[in-house]
């Protein structure tokens, strides 16, 4: 029962991870990118392949995803203190998203793939399973101690 409600805890959160990181990390990955040609014209969406994850990416994105989350909170609070003050709001801004950015590559993987991963996530119930199985390991949340059992 503890894993469900684990499991629904990291779809919930993964959608808004996906949206959180993806402008947090998507905004240090913009900055590091040079500059493209325009963009072809729009062309209808199309369903997203499926993103062959392995066990050892599952493992880089939870460790990754448990740092992200703590810096989430960590900054979300400094900032709530900062609201009155936009400079120092830009500067927390810029380095939770440079923590964040390290977090994500320091588990191992480029921000690019974590971003897919999530992604995929939100479009995978399996890939998200195996994700909150993940971070269930890492958090301990969702298992019992062979005592309760």
């Amino acid at each position: 029962m503890k894993l469900l409600k684990s499991s629904k805890l990291v779809k919930s959160s993964l959608m808004s991870l996906a949206l959180v990181s993806g402008l947090a990390a998507g905004n240090v990955y913009a900055q590091e990118q040079k500059p493209q040609a325009p963009a072809t014209p729009a062309m209808p969406q199309q369903a997203a392949p499926t993103l062959e994850v392995s066990d050892a990416q599952i493992d880089e994105f939870a460790d990754a995803y448990v740092a992200v989350q703590g810096l989430s909170q960590e900054y979300r609070a400094k900032l709530q203190g900062a609201a009155e003050d936009p400079e120092q709001t830009q500067q927390l801004q810029q380095e939770a998203q440079g923590k964040m950015k390290s977090a994500i590559t320091d588990s191992g993987l480029e921000l690019v793939e974590y971003r897919q991963i999530a992604q995929a996530a939100n479009q995978s119930e399996e890939l998200r399973n195996r994700i909150a199985a993940a971070i269930s390991e890492i958090t301990g949340q969702g298992q019992e101690t062979e005592a309760e059992s």
